[in-house]
């Protein structure tokens, strides 16, 4: 089990947040309570992770014509973003005027600013989807990176697997990828939250002591047909 399990389970309420943020300090001794890596808590459907495959994708491929690249260094890390995104600079005190300006209400706006304060301390880059908002929810994205005990993409597959399990994630499947030009895992799950159930995709690599990911969150059925090609703009810095 990973000791940061409380991380997680504000990650699970937040659902923005990116499950990279997880992978903290290791603890390799698993409380009689924890799920086994793998499964999902009693009552929920189990969790169906690929089997590990030989990397069959690529991200870092650069942006299309037309998207703006935000990011840089003081966040570790750039991605793109098409048109009709709008970068949120959790950084500058931009977070509540973007609220604002997406008009969200209720649990929905709720859950943006818990993520908000969570991705501020990560230094994430952050964006979201415009469009989505007036239905309810603000798909969005977001890139990071936090130290990381994980030295190898099997050490990350494990704790993306611990960190899914401890969150309730459902439908999980992990395979492996080629992330920014190194090997890592891509993710996909289902995640119950107060504003009705979240789909997930995420791409993660491990880089010196850092676990680094970018993350689309859309409302089930929502999730942006250029999702994929979103993941594939990470760059680490």
């Amino acid at each position: 089990m990973l000791r940061r399990v409380i991380a997680c389970a504000m990650a699970g309420t937040a659902a923005a947040f990116s499950l990279t943020g997880c992978l903290g300090e290791e603890n390799t001794a698993t409380p009689q309570s924890a799920a086994p890596a793998g499964t999902t808590p009693a009552g929920t459907t189990p969790a169906g992770v690929a089997p590990a495959q030989t990397p069959s994708a690529t991200t870092g491929g650069g942006a299309p014509a037309g998207w703006t690249t935000i990011g840089g260094p003081e966040n570790g890390v750039r991605m793109s973003i098409p048109a009709g995104w709008m970068e949120i600079d959790l950084t500058s005190g931009e977070a509540e005027d973007g609220l604002k300006r997406l008009g969200l209400q209720g649990a929905n706006e709720n859950l943006l600013r818990q993520s908000f304060a969570l991705l501020e301390q990560q230094k994430a880059v952050y964006a979201v989807e415009t469009g989505s908002a007036q239905r309810g929810y603000a798909t969005n994205v977001n890139a990071l990176c936090t130290p990381s005990p994980a030295s190898s993409v099997e050490a990350l597959e494990m704790g993306t697997r611990q960190g899914m399990s401890q969150l309730g994630a459902q439908d999980v499947e992990i395979t492996r990828t080629t992330v920014a030009g190194r090997p890592g895992i891509r993710t996909t799950y289902v995640l119950r939250s107060a504003a009705g159930v979240l789909t997930g995709r995420q791409v993660q690599v491990t880089d010196g002591g850092r676990a680094c990911s970018l993350t689309v969150t859309a409302k089930e059925g929502e999730m942006p047909g250029d999702a994929d090609q979103i993941t594939n703009t990470l760059e680490l810095l």
